[in-house]
C-alpha cells in the first residue's frame, strides 16, 4: 500500500492526514486524541479528522476523503484474502510467534530493497542485489561477493544488505511509519519524546559496507519524517542503555 497524504476542512482549519504504508492512519494536527476524545463523549462534536480516522477503522467509505477509497478498496480485498486463507488453514498449526516472525521478516525484506543502499553495477555477471531480514537483537550489515559469468570468462559482483530486527520492530517502528526515512532502514527505536525519536539505523560506510548506527528522526515543517545521524559516542550500546 502506497502512502497517501490530503488536505482536510476540520474546526476551521485545513488538516493533514497520512495513510502510512502499513495501513495506519496519521492525524498530524491532533496529538493529544484521548484528550479529544473525552470530549465528544461529553456532548463535543467530532472533529472532521476523528471523523475520518474512525470511518477507516470500520471500513466506512462515506466519511472518507475520495482520495482515500482507492486505498480502502485495496485493504478490503486483503481482508477478504486473508479471510480465504485462513478458511483453509489451520491456524493451530502453525504458533503464533512463527507466524508473527514470518510477517515481520517478510514486511522488512520488501522495505530493505526500497533503501537507498549501494547496489551491483556489474553488467556481464552479477549485478544482483539481495535483501534479506530475521528476528532477533537489532544488526545490519552490508557488502558484495564476486561471481563469474556461465562461461567463466567474465567476473562482477552481486551486492546484499542483512538485517536483523526485533519482533516488536512492527508496531514500534513499522505501525508509525519510521521503517524508511530518507532512504535508510531503521531497526528500533529507543527513545521517544516531543520533538521525534532516536532510533538505531543502517547507514552506508565504504562501498556497499552497511552499520548500525544512532540517529535522530523529525518531522519537518511539511509533515515528513527525516533523519539525522548522531555521534556515535563509546558505543552504540551506551545509547541504547540511555534510550531504555
Amino acid at each position: 500500500m502506497e502512502e497517501v497524504r490530503c488536505r482536510v476542512r476540520c474546526s476551521g482549519h485545513m488538516h493533514t492526514v497520512t495513510l502510512t504504508e502499513s495501513g495506519a492512519l496519521m492525524l498530524h494536527d491532533h496529538p493529544d486524541l484521548i484528550t479529544e476524545r473525552a470530549l465528544v463523549a461529553l456532548g463535543g462534536k467530532l472533529p472532521r479528522c476523528l471523523a475520518i480516522l474512525e470511518a477507516w477503522k470500520q471500513k466506512d467509505r462515506a466519511p472518507l476523503p475520495p482520495v482515500l477509497h482507492p486505498a480502502l478498496n485495496e485493504a478490503q480485498k486483503k481482508t477478504k484474502e486473508r479471510v480465504m486463507r485462513n478458511t483453509f488453514t489451520d491456524p493451530l498449526s502453525v504458533s503464533f510467534r512463527t507466524r508473527a516472525e514470518e510477517r515481520v521478516k517478510k514486511i522488512a525484506e520488501d522495505l530493505l530493497q526500497k533503501c537507498a543502499y549501494r547496489r551491483s553495477q556489474s553488467r556481464w555477471a552479477g549485478g544482483n542485489h539481495i535483501a534479506c531480514a530475521r528476528v532477533g537483537e537489532p544488526h545490519i550489515c552490508g557488502g558484495s561477493e564476486q561471481v563469474r559469468s556461465e562461461n567463466g570468462k567474465w567476473t562482477g559482483t552481486n551486492s546484499y544488505v542483512s538485517a536483523t530486527v526485533p519482533i516488536s520492530w512492527f508496531t514500534r517502528v513499522y505501525r508509525r511509519g519510521l521503517a524508511v526515512v530518507d532512504g535508510w532502514f531503521v531497526l528500533d527505536v529507543l527513545a521517544e519524546d516531543e520533538k521525534g525519536f532516536t532510533v538505531l539505523a543502517g547507514r552506508q560506510g565504504r562501498g556497499f559496507e552497511v552499520n548500525l548506527w544512532p540517529a535522530v528522526i523529525t518531522r519537518s515543517a511539511d509533515g515528513d519524517w527525516h533523519l539525522r545521524w548522531v555521534s556515535r559516542g563509546n558505543s552504540i550500546v551506551t545509547v541504547k542503555k540511555e534510550g531504555e
